[in-house]
């Protein structure tokens, strides 16, 4: 290129560059701001709530651990495949996504993990193994679908999984006196905006996992279900409880809706003779 083109082309682009620039400026200046996302707004009831009644599930669900929470579909798929997928630990507090136990509880958690894998007792097998309910926040991570139902003042979560349901008061009533203590614990229950939140005390010690991952009875957990448009759920559960844990901790499930499902009956009841039959076989082999 010859000098005097070259001195055009260059006066040329500063030139375009400069009205890009001043262009750009005024769009910021001028522009009407970009849209703000606003929160699903769903149908509303007759006392208020949003309507989100129907049937819901864990986008990725299995309860035999926190930290890898890998269903036993996923395990099946992994072993005919030879490709193991590796699911997010559900813990999102602390970052490291581990659970803050203390060191006597960590040992127990290790034993209880052990003990799962070579029962010889009937306290080694997991109770959702033998039929009992797992109680909250577990029932939230498990394969089967629950329900809501939200009758005036109340909403209502069944699973037919161990027959299992809870019943939440919304209408700001106190909890139940402590000495009282029940597998799903006592929930109680408001609104924000499209969020649900569930304050739960008077639970029983409880496991949260198959490999032995446990909370013990003066747990209390803040539950807050957030449904970002209609087909989908967040549950998160935030667990204090000094007994078992050197910090409260967060953990987190996506929900989905599952419009094509239904309860089932359910076939799993407390009592039967499987867990019986699984330390014969364990008393077997030594």
């Amino acid at each position: 290129m010859r000098p005097g083109q070259l001195m055009v082309a260059f006066g040329i682009g500063t030139a375009l560059l400069s009205a890009t620039v001043s262009a750009a400026g005024q769009q910021r200046a001028g522009a009407p701001a970009a849209p703000v996302s606003r929160p699903w707004p769903p149908a509303r009831l007759a006392d208020g709530q949003p309507d989100v009644q129907g049937m819901w599930s864990a986008v990725s669900a299995g309860s035999t651990s926190l930290t890898n929470p890998v269903s036993g579909g996923a395990d099946f798929d992994r072993r005919v495949t030879g490709v193991d997928v590796r699911v997010p630990s559900r813990i999102i507090d602390p970052p490291d996504g581990q659970l803050p136990y203390q060191p006597w509880a960590a040992a127990r958690v290790k034993q209880q993990g052990e003990d799962y894998r070579q029962p010889t007792k009937p306290e080694h097998i997991d109770p959702q193994h033998r039929c009992m309910i797992s109680g909250v926040p577990r029932l939230y991570t498990i394969v089967p679908s629950f329900k809501i139902i939200q009758p005036p003042g109340s909403i209502v979560f069944i699973w037919d999984e161990y027959h299992a349901y809870r019943i939440i008061p919304l209408d700001g009533r106190p909890h139940v006196g402590a000495n009282v203590k029940l597998w799903m614990g006592d929930g109680r229950g408001h609104w924000e905006g499209n969020t649900l939140v569930i304050d739960t005390t008077n639970v029983r010690g409880a496991r949260l996992t198959y490999m032995g991952d446990f909370h013990s009875e003066n747990a209390h957990i803040v539950e807050r279900l957030t449904f970002t448009d209609a087909n989908t759920m967040n549950y998160e559960a935030t667990v204090d409880d000094p007994t078992v844990f050197t910090r409260p901790w967060t953990m987190q499930v996506a929900e989905r809706r599952r419009p094509d499902d239904e309860m089932w009956e359910s076939a799993c009841y407390e009592g039967n003779v499987a867990p019986d039959t699984w330390l014969l076989k364990t008393d077997t082999k030594k």
